[in-house]
């Protein structure tokens, strides 16, 4: 794969900046469509010989997207990403174009959003405590005291929401695709879900992340298994086991590509 990854660092370095040319209404936040990355991205590519082609196939029975970088030597690297099962056919197409981005932003390591944190959770702004009032005390008046305003207590974050966005944070997993992953369960933030399907998103995020490092899916959901649900199971924090993994994953990745 020397070729391949030669020409893509080469690449890399002359991708035009992607321009965030949309705002999503509900969130406020811009974005960079999937057309805007592929014009950022394609010239570059091209020029030194390169090519994304992005399919979907059937994956013991399930959907799931397939993102391809060819090289002109014939070298190639490719990632998996399962889709979401949504029967709906205007949601799978939405659906499908937000993992369409998030794979080729995933593989060639560019970003799309803007930093735009939490999942339903802002953050709370430093409250100024009021200072009393006291107007100096003459002979023939009253001290006249206003009373103290009283600090706003910043509002508690659910720990589901900030478990879904630390390990969001950690697996740099777009925040536009786990809106959409609650959308289809009908929700709109971590904090109305069970933990059952909290345990399904993040199992998402992970599998979605490891989906380029391994040869077969399977293989990425049994790491996955091994290394961070049985190591919660056994009592371990998740975000560290998270950590973990990655980094297990990172260097078996590199040895690999040694041989």
């Amino acid at each position: 794969m020397q070729e391949l990854i030669k020409a893509l660092i080469k690449a890399k370095a002359e991708f035009n900046p992607i321009q965030k040319d949309r705002t999503n209404p509900h969130y406020k936040h811009k974005y960079a469509t999937l057309d805007a990355v592929l014009d950022a991205v394609t010239p570059a590519l091209g020029k030194h010989g390169l090519v994304i082609i992005q399919t979907t196939e059937i994956c013991e029975g399930k959907t799931v997207l397939r993102t391809h970088i060819f090289h002109e030597s014939g070298e190639s690297i490719t990632s998996t990403y399962p889709l979401p099962e949504i029967s709906d056919s205007q949601k799978l197409g939405a659906a499908l174009t937000y993992a369409r981005r998030y794979a080729v932003c995933a593989i060639l390591s560019v970003t799309a959003d803007e930093d735009d944190d939490a999942e339903g959770a802002a953050t709370p702004k430093k409250i100024e405590q009021a200072q009393n009032n006291i107007r100096p005390r003459k002979d023939n008046q009253h001290s006249l005291v206003q009373p103290t305003k009283q600090a706003v207590t910043p509002p508690s974050i659910n720990p589901k929401d900030l478990r879904v966005k630390e390990i969001r944070t950690l697996l740099n997993y777009p925040l536009d695709l786990v809106k959409e992953w609650l959308h289809s369960r009908n929700v709109t933030s971590p904090s109305e879900l069970d933990s059952t399907n909290i345990d399904e998103l993040v199992k998402t995020m992970c599998l979605a992340w490891a989906g380029d490092k391994f040869v077969h899916p399977n293989h990425a959901a049994n790491s996955y298994t091994k290394y961070v649900v049985n190591a919660v199971a056994d009592g371990s924090d998740e975000a560290a086991a998270i950590q973990t993994w990655i980094q297990q994953v990172l260097e078996q990745k590199v040895t690999v590509a040694l041989k």
